[in-house]
């Protein structure tokens, strides 16, 4: 007979709440869900067709939960231990989901994947390594997109039962028979039941620890009939945006492999379906961007859409880049105007982080190039596959950055350190010699000419050696323009009048370096702007241009733009974007801290005039206004 067990706890040891494997993933629980149920999905491909995960909200009857009662017990002798508040109203709220009439559980299931294979009593068995196993990962591929086996623990950061099922139809390898399986595994605190002492940590499946073999001794809702994989979290926390959090998450992580057919999703019982058709209609939906701005997730929505815009140009030029020992990868480069300048890395079609900073080479630096966006990724086939299992051992858990000292062995360290910087000396010089500054108009590079230093050298040795060495590039003092004074403003709106020193009231509006703090306008909490430029996108058509600007802060912003006067400002109305929402004529978008950003905006009416730019925080305070 199926039931709860729990480890017993024979060295009396105190275990609360905050598990470490759970807490990874608690401060962006629907993403990291998504992000990484997802991926472990896409490295068990079976067939020709493209990997499908389900993500479908169940509303399941108490009765159909076998071990509710059980659960409920366990969890009124956790309450029966002192603890802190923080943990005693974790417990109560979980005896409240169990004691309901219907427990909510989130079901991600997959298909055309291979399945937890077994045998499901081997330790080493792929289904062992996922329902039982810590710090254990389950891949069976060194160059898979998962490396610690910590990913399957989201799951749980979504229950508030912190309790998950593990549900799979496999090909038995000794029969090749079809083969089923189900066990789960929960954890609440150290307790006491009775005059036994008990673990945190319990298991739900037959006597002894052993998961259920027989699809007619598990609930209805858990068994499956096709070969894969359903996870089942049980008590599942749910938001009214969850399914858009999720669809998010899944969209800007997994855009290419979506793109490339490789993987398709479908979120709230189908009422979301994201694949090769729908992408683009997923990226542009405006609840997307709702929610991208709600949780500061719109910088990673723009980039999606900048690196699929990569991935498919006609216009992206494909590098292969081979490095001695370490195999090949591919640099798709696309240059044009408008891009940011950046390296992205991506993996088996997964967005992974865009620097090696922890290699020496952070990447954030090109200048004496044309703007341009770039993926690098390793090749497919035999000959990126040394190069993607090095990524793997040196991506951290989180997905956000390789590190050389997790290659324990300082030989193979320093050799893969090498390798790295070699790597990146290559993708440096590809683009060098693809988006070098030389064809651009004289003119462009004008209007660019009061951002670079005075005196900077032609040499181009010393342009070569800015290249290898970003980070201790050193700028002189900023030249100043003798610009001609730009026509009158046109239009109308009521004009600010601002306090200035009589210096201030004679200074050319084409002598800004864009890095000065000046006083911000109005009472509300802004948020400084930087390196403020722009440009015609069209000489003809002075309504469209590109604004280039740096954030000092974190922040869901209001950006005004501003017909820059020499005493007056007068607030200019915005009809789109290319990026974020337009709201009663102003830009609102999530801006990060040091990141160079790129918004094409238009005019409700022709202005060709210099322009100001003033950002609020919504949210937070503090900044400054740049004049373009």
């Amino acid at each position: 007979m199926t039931g709860i067990e729990f480890l017993f706890n024979q060295a009396n040891k105190v275990e609360g709440l905050a598990y470490a494997g759970f807490e990874t993933f608690r401060g962006s629980p629907y993403t990291s869900c998504a992000r990484e149920t997802g991926q472990n999905s896409r490295d068990a491909p079976s067939g020709s067709g493209p990997v499908q995960v389900a993500f479908n909200l169940l509303e399941v009857d108490r009765s159909e939960i076998p071990f509710a009662d059980q659960l409920a017990h366990s969890i009124d002798c956790c309450l029966d231990t002192p603890r802190d508040d923080k943990t005693r109203q974790h417990l109560e709220r979980a005896k409240e989901r169990i004691s309901s009439q219907t427990i909510k559980v989130l079901e991600i299931a997959d298909f055309n994947t291979t399945g937890l294979t077994g045998p499901v009593d081997d330790p080493n068995s792929v289904f062992a390594a996922l329902v039982k196993g810590d710090g254990v990962t389950n891949k069976t591929d060194e160059a898979s997109a998962g490396s610690y086996g910590i990913g399957k623990n989201a799951a749980y950061a979504v229950s508030d039962l912190q309790t998950v099922i593990y549900s799979t139809r496999f090909t038995d390898p000794a029969s090749g028979q079809t083969a089923f399986a189900a066990q789960g595994r929960l954890r609440l605190i150290s307790h006491t039941d009775g005059d036994q002492k008990l673990s945190a940590e319990g298991y739900w499946g037959n006597p002894g620890f052993s998961a259920i073999e027989s699809v007619d001794e598990a609930p209805a809702w858990v068994g499956r009939e096709a070969i894969g994989t359903s996870i089942f979290s049980v008590g599942f926390r749910e938001e009214s945006d969850w399914a858009e959090r999720m669809t998010l998450s899944l969209a800007t992580n997994f855009f290419l492999a979506i793109d490339r057919g490789e993987i398709e999703f479908f979120v709230n019982n189908g009422a979301m379906t994201m694949n090769q058709s729908s992408l683009d209609s997923i990226l542009d939906a405006p609840k997307i961007a709702d929610v991208a701005e709600t949780v500061g997730q719109s910088y990673e929505l723009t980039r999606a859409k900048q690196l699929l815009r990569c991935a498919r140009s006609e216009a992206t030029v494909r590098h292969p880049v081979s490095v001695p020992g370490l195999g090949e990868f591919v640099l798709h480069l696309l240059v044009a105007e408008g891009l940011p300048r950046e390296i992205h890395i991506l993996r088996n079609g997964i967005y992974i982080c865009d620097n090696f900073a922890k290699f020496g080479q952070p990447m954030r630096r090109f200048p004496s190039t044309r703007e341009f966006i770039a993926i690098l990724e390793p090749s497919k086939g035999n000959a990126g596959r040394k190069s993607s299992q090095l990524l793997k051992r040196i991506e951290n858990p989180a997905h956000g950055a390789f590190e050389p000292e997790r290659i324990v062995d300082g030989a193979e360290q320093a050799l893969a350190r090498k390798q790295i910087k070699e790597l990146i000396t290559n993708v440096r010089e590809i683009i060098r010699a693809a988006a070098k500054l030389d064809d651009i108009d004289h003119s462009q590079i004008d209007e660019l000419s009061h951002l670079f230093a005075a005196g900077a050298s032609a040499d181009p040795k010393s342009t070569d050696e800015a290249e290898k060495d970003p980070d201790r590039y050193r700028y002189g003092e900023a030249r100043k323009g003798n610009r001609t004074k730009e026509p009158p403003v046109t239009g109308t709106g009521a004009g600010k009048r601002r306090q200035r020193t009589e210096e201030k009231a004679t200074k050319t509006k084409g002598e800004n370096t864009g890095d000065e703090t000046r006083t911000p306008r109005g009472s509300g909490p802004t948020v400084p702007l930087t390196a403020v430029r722009s440009a015609l996108v069209d000489g003809r058509d002075s309504r469209v241009r590109s604004v280039f600007f740096t954030a000092g802060a974190n922040a869901s912003a209001e950006i005004i733009v501003s017909a820059s006067g020499l005493t007056d400002d007068v607030p200019l109305t915005l009809a789109s974007a290319d990026s974020g929402m337009i709201v009663d004529g102003k830009l609102r978008t999530s801006v990060k801290e040091g990141e160079r950003v790129r918004v094409q905006i238009e005019f409700a009416e022709p202005y060709a005039g210099p322009i100001e730019l003033t950002a609020t925080s919504v949210t937070t305070a503090r900044p400054v206004d740049g004049v373009a």
